[in-house]
C-alpha cells in the first residue's frame, strides 16, 4: 500500500478530538489551524500533534480513500482499546458523523468482528456542551457497555 499523507485533511485540528495539551474545543480548532494546514508545523508540540496518526493514515489501513477525515466527516481511530479488547473508536469531524459514513463504519465493525464506539457533539445555540457516546458491535460487547454508556445507545451486530 501507498504511505499516505494527510494533504489538505486538518480535521485532527479542527478542534473536534479533545486534547489535553492543546486548547480547542468542537466547533473551536487550534490557534495555529489555517486553511493551508499548521503554522507552526516545524515546532509543533511533540503530544499531540507530532505523535497523533489517525486510522486513515495509519500503515495498512482498512480504511478507503473516500474515509479520509475531511472527506468523511470521521476521525477514525484504529488503536484504541476498551477494557483490553481492540476497539474502532470513530469522532465526528463537526457535530455529527454523517449517516452514510457511519454505516460504513458499522460494516467495518461486522467484517472485522471489532466493536465501534462513536461520538455525537452536543450542542445548544450552536455552542458545544458536551457529547453522547455510543456503541456498536458484538453480543458480548453491547452486554458489557450497557450500563457504562446506555441501554438506548448500544447497537447489536
Amino acid at each position: 500500500m501507498t504511505e499516505r499523507s494527510c494533504g489538505p485533511c486538518t480535521a485532527c485540528c479542527e478542534g473536534w478530538l479533545m486534547s489535553r495539551h492543546i486548547e480547542m474545543s468542537p466547533g473551536q480548532p487550534c490557534q495555529h489551524c489555517t486553511r493551508q494546514g499548521c503554522a507552526i508545523y516545524d515546532e509543533r508540540p511533540e503530544d499531540p500533534c507530532r505523535t497523533f496518526v489517525c486510522g486513515w493514515l495509519q500503515a495498512d489501513s482498512p480504511l478507503p480513500e473516500q474515509l479520509r477525515p475531511d472527506l468523511s466527516g470521521v476521525v477514525v481511530m484504529l488503536d484504541r482499546k476498551w477494557r483490553g479488547r481492540r476497539i474502532i473508536k470513530a469522532t465526528p469531524a463537526g457535530w455529527t458523523i454523517p449517516p452514510d459514513t457511519l454505516e460504513k463504519l458499522m460494516a467495518l465493525a461486522r467484517e472485522r468482528s471489532l466493536p465501534l464506539t462513536y461520538l455525537e457533539n452536543l450542542q445548544k445555540d450552536g455552542r458545544y456542551i458536551g457529547y453522547r457516546q455510543m456503541g456498536y458491535g458484538p453480543p458480548e460487547f453491547v452486554q458489557a457497555v450497557q450500563r457504562s454508556i446506555g441501554p438506548s445507545d448500544i447497537r447489536v451486530i
